[in-house]
């Protein structure tokens, strides 16, 4: 599914970091939220191979971090994953994954590196700007070369995204269903468009922790190549999304297989300048 990327999780795992940081851009009214900066643990399944699929299970962790500076919010998200196939063999891959964004949405930086079995093939490091929310933008490439190309009027980065979904969640309009562009550096010079709907709203479960007794919405997202001329996601996530940014689960669905991450340990951080 990944024709893209040369990892076949890179792009969904660096957008699930942007989904997992749920971090309100200072709204001009009282947000329904109150976010809890956290580090979160998830282990890697397999969660179903379709006819055809030559992956036969997934084995693997997760990890991801979300902090707060004075001026923006940082991501920082880590997978290692081993893929085993149906022929014999197995392949390890490795992301490390990081960004910014500042608080008022309009500006973005990422880097972005991934390996196969223990070599690199795929570093990026890069930066983007809009000169207003809903305006055309730019991105600069840094690395692996400097190439400087367009964002089409209407791209959001992912924190600003992120703010969108909640205030959809959480408001009284009833809107369920938002598209937009999206830009998350993972790839490369793609911009992505993505559709997202919001499912009801799932009553707090009874754990104990503050952290996880919180109102719910499954949230799923199709994304798509944005130059491309196919109703066919390239992939699709669906997450639980907690009213304080935690994600319990996570289901990255890949046509022929899926992958399964479920949270194992989550914590608070500290935030704030």
């Amino acid at each position: 599914m990944y024709h893209h990327s040369s990892h076949p999780l890179a792009a969904a795992a660096a957008t699930l970091a942007a989904i997992l940081a749920m971090v309100p851009t200072a709204p001009t009214v009282a947000a329904s939220w109150e976010i809890a900066p956290h580090r979160a643990v998830y282990s890697l399944d397999l969660a179903i191979a379709r006819g055809g699929a030559t992956v036969s299970d997934v084995d693997g962790r997760m990890e991801f971090q979300w902090g707060e500076s004075c001026d923006g919010w940082t991501v920082e998200q880590t997978y290692d994953m081993t893929l085993y196939y149906q022929q014999g063999g197995a392949v390890t891959l490795e992301s490390r994954y990081a960004s910014w964004e500042s608080k008022d949405g309009l500006h973005f930086t990422f880097t972005n590196r991934n390996s196969t079995n223990g070599v690199v093939d795929e570093e990026t490091r890069g930066e983007a700007t809009l000169p207003a929310a809903g305006e055309a933008g730019e991105a600069i490439l840094r690395l692996p070369e400097e190439v400087v190309y367009s964002l089409p009027a209407g791209t959001m980065f992912p924190t600003d995204h992120t703010l969108r979904l909640l205030d959809m969640a959480t408001g009284d309009s009833g809107d369920r269903f938002f598209v937009t562009y999206l830009f998350d550096g993972t790839e490369a010079d793609e911009t992505l468009e993505l559709s997202s709907v919001i499912g009801p709203r799932v009553a707090p479960a009874d754990t104990g922790d503050p952290l996880l007794d919180r109102p719910s919405w499954r949230v799923d997202m199709a994304y798509f190549t944005a130059s491309g001329q196919t109703s066919t996601p390239d992939y699709e996530i669906g997450v639980q999304l907690l009213d304080n940014g935690v994600v319990t689960e996570i289901l990255i669905d890949y046509g022929d297989f899926s992958v399964r991450a479920d949270l194992e340990e989550v914590e608070p951080i500290e935030g704030g300048c």
